[in-house]
């Protein structure tokens, strides 16, 4: 759509108009969104690709979408890129079904638009490297099959390319922005104060 409005403008524009900025190249990626913090260092480049049958490499980080997303038949197998232990299984929004791992070093990867979950993944759930999660899918804001994949450091979204061997590793600046993370609801109390056991 975007091409598409740019070359209309081009024709039906006198010479010398400039293109409107939504039709325009955006703007580089501040230091801040494509560096590593320290601490996630040691998965620089060492996580394993969580679409099992990758096709693409599609929309990558910018300012307004926070991950990288790998295009996969619909239903293919979705792998935790590294260990770690679930700590959000879920419907969130836009992610539509989603899971969040933290790892070992603080970092948080998310995988969404999920078709299905793997049969008990649940919060609190120990996985290793290359466990099944679930299954691409198109849940939530998704225009074709495809697996979302987020690395996260404090709350902040990080380039997922150099964490995949994609791209190279940058160190990280002292002052990262914070954005939102999923975490699973808290659970209303009942009458009497006594809270419903979830199994």
């Amino acid at each position: 759509m975007r091409q598409f409005l740019l070359s209309l403008a081009v024709v039906m524009s006198p010479a010398g108009f400039n293109p409107p900025a939504f039709a325009q190249a955006p703007a580089p990626l501040p230091a801040s969104l494509t560096a590593i913090p320290v601490s996630g260092a040691d998965l620089c480049g060492e996580m394993l690709m969580p679409a099992a049958q990758l096709k693409q490499v599609a929309r990558g980080l910018s300012r307004w979408h926070a991950g990288l997303d790998l295009t996969a038949p619909y239903g293919s197998p979705v792998r935790v890129a590294a260990a770690g232990e679930v700590t959000f299984v879920g419907f969130y929004f836009g992610y539509g079904r989603m899971v969040d791992v933290r790892h070992a070093d603080g970092l948080v990867t998310r995988y969404a638009h999920l078709a299905a979950f793997a049969p008990n993944l649940r919060p609190g759930v120990a996985l290793g490297t290359g466990d099944i999660l679930g299954n691409v899918g198109t849940s939530g804001h998704a225009h074709g099959a495809h697996l979302h994949f987020e690395v996260r450091a404090d709350g902040r979204p990080l380039d997922p390319k150099p964490f995949l061997a994609l791209a190279a590793c940058t160190a990280a600046p002292a002052n990262p922005f914070q954005t939102e993370e999923a975490r699973a609801p808290d659970p209303a109390p009942r009458k009497g104060g006594a809270q419903k056991k979830h199994r």
